[in-house]
């Protein structure tokens, strides 16, 4: 089964809606990419809020987590080293998911361009004069 070309406005969609799967990775064939895509998605986020813990830490500025009781949700909801932490994973986790924007159109462009390639050009049939 010879490749076909691919949808950019499909691959953007499965982006932006099932960007986190990676099927925008997988509609293009590269499965591979796709696990480490998602590997991406969850672990530089994480590494990131984990940095961001450990230098709170250091200035103190965890006073949040000793005695941690449900009720006080809504006070952890407002104070500034838990709004530091969720706009760092957040922060990071945009910035990746900007960046897999820019390489899906390159790798769409370049799909279509390999299948264009392997496509032969159509017969020109000339006419003879009687």
């Amino acid at each position: 089964m010879k490749p076909r070309r691919k949808s950019m406005t499909i691959a953007f969609l499965l982006w932006f809606f099932l960007g986190f799967l990676a099927a925008h990775k997988i509609y293009l064939g590269r499965v591979r990419e796709a696990l480490r895509l998602i590997l991406i998605y969850f672990f530089v986020p994480l590494a990131s809020v984990v940095a961001a813990i450990l230098i709170l830490q250091y200035f103190g500025g965890l006073g949040f987590l000793s005695n941690m009781r449900p009720e006080d949700l809504p006070a952890l909801l407002k104070d500034p080293a838990f709004i530091a932490l969720a706009s760092t994973a957040f922060i990071v986790l945009g910035g990746v998911w900007l960046w897999d924007l820019a390489v899906l159109i390159r790798q769409v462009r370049e799909h279509n361009a390999r299948v264009e390639a392997e496509i032969p050009a159509p017969a020109v049939v000339q006419e003879s004069t009687p």
